[in-house]
């Protein structure tokens, strides 16, 4: 891709990402600013979607955590009209005790990735993009691309079993260790390859989210993520989390009940039909509301 065409597709993507509809905003706007004024930590800025909303809605004040540093330039345009009620931070939201002096009201966390890092194909999130295997959600650290090359077959194959829960976990692995895919296609070329033809597209999901999660050790993030934010939080604080599949939900709940956060609800809100239809890629989040 040459420097113009990298242009011309990043202004789409943001173009995109500023139009992209946060999950469950009326339920997070509900029940994380019940009060309608505090100040709120973002831990999962990305774009700013959930921001925009709570800020538009209520009088509250905003800490946004962010380790995309285009994410963070794409939500200080977003939310410029409000400027005066939001502060930005990039760094990881397990820091956020070290930026934070004073208890605050609520937490959110979105644990889905943003439409701007889908969209993007040299982020490589995407197996229907072409693009390098990175996956990184900051800038720092090894690529997907460096940690294939750096495991062996063995761990390979228990990263996409235990993160993924892909049965097919070690004939992949062998397949990658001896084909040492670099890009995106390549990676879902060999999935497919290894897999039933009609169920490739599920193998390629729980491939791609397993890789995501071992190479930006996200389980490790939510477990630290959890505990900072109890920290943080005043006593009858909120804390709302969004989460995609069940091993994220129930680390969540586990470390909720560890640190005496309160459930509101015995069950978790889903996204209703409408919103389903404007954003297929909502159909598997999860809202738990806790409270200090």
């Amino acid at each position: 891709m040459n420097c113009i065409q990298s242009l011309v597709c990043d202004e789409r993507i943001m173009r995109k990402a500023t139009v992209h509809l946060p999950v469950m905003v009326d339920k997070v706007v509900d029940y994380l600013v019940f009060n309608k004024k505090g100040v709120y930590v973002d831990a999962t800025l990305g774009c700013g979607g959930h921001s925009l909303e709570i800020l538009a809605n209520s009088d509250a004040f905003i800490i946004g955590f962010e380790l995309d540093k285009k994410q963070i330039e794409i939500a200080t345009k977003r939310l410029s009209e409000f400027r005066k009620r939001a502060s930005f931070v990039h760094g990881n939201y397990r820091d956020m005790e070290k930026f934070i002096d004073k208890k605050v009201d609520g937490v959110l966390f979105d644990f889905g990735l943003s439409s701007y890092q889908l969209d993007d194909p040299e982020r490589g999130f995407s197996y229907r993009k072409e693009g390098p295997l990175d996956m990184r959600f900051g800038e720092k650290g090894v690529t997907v691309s460096d940690m294939l090359e750096e495991s062996s077959e063995e761990e390979i194959a228990d990263i996409l079993y235990y993160y993924g829960g892909e049965r097919a976990s070690r004939r992949i692995a062998k397949k990658i260790k001896r084909e040492k895919p670099k890009t995106t296609e390549e990676l879902a070329l060999l999935v497919r390859k290894t897999v039933p033809r009609n169920k490739a597209h599920k193998h390629l999901g729980r491939v791609f989210q397993a890789l995501r999660i071992a190479v930006n050790d996200e389980f490790r993030n939510i477990e630290e993520g959890i505990l900072t934010a109890s920290k943080v939080l005043k006593e009858k604080g909120r804390l709302v989390v969004i989460t995609y599949h069940k091993d994220e939900e129930k680390l969540v709940c586990k470390k909720a009940k560890e640190k005496s956060l309160k459930p509101l609800f015995k069950k978790p809100f889903k996204p209703s039909k409408d919103e389903f239809q404007r954003n297929p890629r909502c159909r598997s989040a999860h809202l738990r509301v806790f409270e200090k």
